[in-house]
């Protein structure tokens, strides 16, 4: 199990290593001056000089980079050329924000899918599981914007029962911060929850064949028992994997909502980023997100070896 964590630790810290050459030359290569939009209408041919000496555009793409990752090392994500703070700073603002939407996102999809795709699966040959299926495939066809949009209709502008859009932190109002996460959360979690529920009803269709659960079926157990005791746990492993997969689905789904909705996290500071050509935060919302997605999949490898015995075996 060492040997196992170990490697996931060492294949991580590439992962990491390769991401941030990617997202700094991403940003370095596109066309353009930051330097152009910190100085706006002021821009003179002296001052848009001196400008980019000082955010050091002037020199090789190999040297800005070995700069900018000795910085990232000792923690450091630069400055903000539009708002002149630190990234850290709007980093650790709207880091919060994203947790919070993708956790509650996460904890209504799996509530759902996991009593629901197994239930399904031990009752494949019934009639209504062809209907409800459909309605779950629809659920996945569905653009998840379109969805946050008609939310906002109902509930908002028809129902008039929960807020728009907005954002109140859970320490200063936590009834306040669960309204107006509440539809941004049901949106982002009909990206996760359809396709879970798919692959936890072919997964225990597959766990139904297997001869333990003919044996427990022979000794009498009943179907409850059945499912939650043998079906339910079995058709866990490989959804852990699924899960891990799915967490990129899950931070662009994210990205959108907080657009929507107007959720001051990750996905707005990086699209805001990019388009006034804040390069340094565009950089280092990559890189935290990048960060927290090979995290979450080294915590889903780890709850597999717990889940698992052979895993811990090799």
């Amino acid at each position: 199990m060492i040997r196992y964590l170990v490697q996931r630790f060492v294949s991580a810290l590439v992962v990491l290593v390769g991401v941030s050459v990617l997202s700094f030359m991403t940003t370095a290569l596109i066309p353009g001056n930051p330097a152009e939009v910190l100085l706006g209408t002021e821009a003179t041919p002296e001052r848009l000089a001196a400008a980019t000496h000082e955010l050091g555009l002037d020199q090789p793409l190999w040297v800005r980079y070995g700069l900018w990752l000795q910085h990232i090392l000792r923690g450091d994500l630069g400055i903000s050329t539009l708002s002149q703070q630190p990234v850290a700073s709007l980093l650790g603002t709207a880091l919060p924000v994203t947790l919070e939407l993708t956790l509650f996102s996460l904890l209504l999809a799996v509530a759902f899918a996991l009593p629901v795709g197994p239930w399904i699966g031990v009752h494949s040959r019934r009639w209504w599981t062809r209907p409800l299926m459909f309605t779950i495939t629809l659920g996945i066809s569905v653009p998840g914007f379109w969805v946050g949009l008609m939310l906002i209709v109902l509930f908002a502008v028809k129902l008039n029962l929960l807020p728009p859009g907005g954002y109140v932190p859970f320490v200063d109002d936590p009834l306040g911060n669960l309204r107006y996460m509440l539809l941004p959360a049901v949106t982002l979690s009909l990206y996760l929850a359809p396709p879970l529920v798919r692959f936890l009803r072919s997964s225990s269709i597959g766990v139904l064949r297997e001869d333990y659960v003919k044996t427990a079926r022979s000794k009498g157990l009943s179907g409850r028992r059945v499912l939650f005791r043998h079906v339910v746990p079995n058709a866990l492993i490989p959804a852990l994997t699924y899960l891990g997969l799915q967490l990129g689905v899950l931070i662009s789904g994210a990205i959108v909502t907080e657009v929507i909705f107007a959720l001051p996290g990750m996905g707005s500071l990086g699209l805001h980023s990019i388009l006034d050509r804040d390069y340094p935060v565009v950089q280092g919302v990559v890189l935290v997100i990048a960060a927290g997605y090979v995290v979450a999949n080294m915590l889903i490898d780890l709850a597999y070896t717990l889940v698992d015995p052979r895993v811990r075996v090799t």
